[in-house]
């Protein structure tokens, strides 16, 4: 294994790899489909050396659609079919995903694969205004195993300059505020959930960053809601990110437009079925690597669920867009009849009640909700009712809801927070 701190030659790497990004992406679309078809048939080449992948790509042509789903249950035999390939003492690259879906696994990644992804990151941050030379903090949760993750590795590299690295998740929001008013950062990168708790601690203490242009977020999905409050709170705008363990997957430009990574990454969002949605349906993100052949992913099915679009992004980028991301299967709930039910909807009467620190709706049974909140004081019979009267209208059925007061809420082993969450199985 090799650590994932950014050496010089790999600095130059990257920096080679981001000048081709830059031109790729004002490619027209034939040029992006050409392109992405020979990386993909290049991986396909690659897959098929490994064992695990010989008799199921066995026979079949360079069209994707044709290959079965890759599960998450199918990567740890992946993951031990490739390493019979990896001669002594080769270099690579490995990280284990934060096992939110109750199956941690572990993913093997070669140079080619970080060079591409540690260059979309720096696309994605300098399109919309970040330059190393400009102060930023990064507010992130860190680990003792944070060397073996790519993207803190990136974020404390000799890449970030006058960056500051701030990790200090876990720390009250108060601290953290006067952390960011001492760096005076011109950009901030952070969590959704933990951008949430700053939003709360800037607006009791009527303060601003003034010098503050722009926020970063990723590794949660972003609501609207915060969006809003950080423009009338702070006054900037958020551009997300949507990135995951297997890879950078897509990125918001200066037009708010979700950017996929297509030199990286070649992503479908399909029906249950596994049929292409239509532009503006709800339905699976499947991944497949393009510039890792070390351990590739063919139609991964990551467990996250997006908007499809067609549609075309007025910054002049060729890049295919993504509509909204859902989030994880497990934060979708599951209506009576089988449907899945985004949980946002019902985000917004609680966002609504001020008293609400911090929330998380768990659905127990397909009529009966669980509201953990955080709060100073317990929320009164008319609150609870007008919730439960809320629920039942979105929902368009009768629900029962217990509500459970919480000192805190705790996160994921990943440091992730789960606004929503179904217990229910697929």
């Amino acid at each position: 294994m090799l650590t994932t701190f950014v050496s010089i030659k790999h600095t130059i790497r990257i920096a080679r790899s981001y000048a081709r990004l830059t031109r790729s992406q004002y490619w027209d679309k034939d040029a992006l489909e050409i392109h992405a078809q020979r990386r993909i048939e290049e991986t396909l080449r690659a897959a098929a050396q490994i064992p695990f992948y010989r008799e199921r790509l066995a026979g079949k042509s360079f069209e994707l659609s044709s290959y079965p789903i890759l599960k998450r249950s199918d990567i740890p035999v992946l993951n031990a079919s490739a390493r019979e390939l990896i001669v002594p003492k080769r270099k690579f690259f490995h990280d284990n995903s934060s096992g939110s879906t109750g199956m941690p696994v572990e993913f093997l990644f070669d140079n080619a694969h970080q060079t591409g992804r540690y260059a979309a990151r720096i696309r994605y941050l300098r399109a919309n205004g970040w330059h190393p030379m400009k102060r930023c903090a990064w507010i992130v949760a860190t680990t003792s195993d944070d060397d073996d993750n790519p993207d803190s590795a990136l974020m404390k590299s000799r890449l970030r300059l006058r960056s500051n690295f701030l990790p200090v998740i876990f720390r009250p929001f108060d601290e953290q505020v006067d952390a960011l008013l001492a760096a005076r950062p011109e950009f901030l990168y952070t969590m959704p959930s933990n951008l949430d708790g700053l939003l709360q601690a800037f607006e009791r203490r009527a303060l601003r960053l003034d010098c503050l242009k722009l926020i970063f977020t990723g590794a949660e999905v972003l609501e609207d809601s915060l969006r809003e409050r950080a423009r009338r709170i702070l006054g900037v705008e958020i551009r997300d990110n949507y990135g995951s363990t297997e890879g950078f997957i897509a990125w918001q430009c200066p037009a708010a437009s979700y950017h996929i990574n297509a030199e990286h990454m070649f992503v479908e969002i399909v029906d249950e079925r596994g049929f292409p949605v239509s532009s503006g349906q709800m339905g699976r993100v499947l991944l497949t690597t393009l510039e890792n052949h070390l351990m590739p992913l063919i139609r991964y099915e990551i467990g996250d669920y997006a908007i499809g679009s067609d549609e075309v992004c007025s910054c002049g980028r060729s890049l295919p867009l993504m509509g909204r991301i859902i989030g994880r299967g497990i934060n979708l709930f599951r209506l009576p009849d089988g449907r899945l039910k985004s949980p946002w909807p019902l985000v917004g009467p609680l966002k609504r009640r001020a008293e609400l620190h911090q929330f998380q709706i768990v659905q127990e049974t397909h009529h009966h909700y669980l509201v953990r909140y955080v709060s100073d004081r317990e929320l009164d019979h008319p609150a609870q009712e007008a919730i439960r009267v809320s629920f039942g209208r979105i929902l368009d059925l009768e629900v029962t809801i217990a509500f459970q007061r919480m000192d805190s809420i705790p996160r994921t082993s990943g440091a992730k927070f789960m606004t929503a969450l179904s217990l229910l199985q697929r």
